[in-house]
């Protein structure tokens, strides 16, 4: 395919952006663990956070690593670019679940997920088996 949809493109970037700030955040959060704590329940309305740990936030911070490779060989056009990054974005909705609980569950963290999955599945045919 010698010019990708824009359709593709634009996922491609906006999935590049959310796994890169991913990164960040969870990189963050696990290196200042007792600040990001304090700050969580400083703005939010989780007053408990004593199941949180550097731990869950550095293998949140690997799931976004493995969704950042997926998009990039995606980007480059390449299919397994796509298990990579169904694979990360699994991990990435249920680790929070089965760490936290079902309330950790994000209906639009699926949403988006599923939107952005559909345009890579629906190209598929158009990525290289490499």
């Amino acid at each position: 395919m010698e010019k990708k949809p824009i359709l593709f493109e634009g996922a491609c970037l906006f999935s590049l952006t959310g796994s890169s700030i991913g990164i960040l955040y969870t990189l963050i959060a696990t290196v200042f663990f007792q600040y990001v704590t304090g700050k969580i329940t400083q703005f939010s309305n989780i007053t408990a956070t004593e199941y949180l740990s550097p731990l869950y936030f550095a293998i949140l911070m690997a799931a976004f690593t493995l969704s950042l490779v997926g998009v990039i060989k995606l980007k480059r056009m390449q299919r397994s670019g796509l298990y990579f990054y169904l694979v990360a974005q699994a991990l990435i909705l249920f680790i929070p679940v089965f760490w936290l609980g079902s309330n950790a569950f994000s209906v639009t963290n699926t949403i988006f997920t599923l939107l952005f999955s559909g345009v890579y599945l629906f190209h598929y045919k158009y990525l290289s088996k490499r």
